[in-house]
């Protein structure tokens, strides 16, 4: 059983900008959301459960993209 750490990256209100950051968006409707790092944490976080997986196959396929390399998933392979 996959038990996530209480990361912003494996949080129901953050939502991925960049390999390293997104923004929270914890309270709806703000026009400027405050930037987080993925390794941060709060005392509102929720698990997101199998976005998780979606977000770190997300950063691993733009770090692959930025290098130029081929990247191997568990659904095949990412180029």
């Amino acid at each position: 059983m996959h038990l996530p750490k209480k990361i912003c990256l494996s949080c129901r209100h953050f939502s991925l900008q960049a390999p390293a950051s997104g923004v929270c968006k914890l309270v709806k409707g703000m026009t400027n959301y405050p930037v987080k790092s993925i390794e941060e944490s709060c005392e509102s976080w929720k698990d997101c459960g199998q976005h998780y997986f979606i977000r770190t196959g997300w950063i691993k396929r733009q770090l692959a993209s930025a290098t130029g390399e081929t990247t191997r998933t568990e659904t095949g392979i990412i180029q």
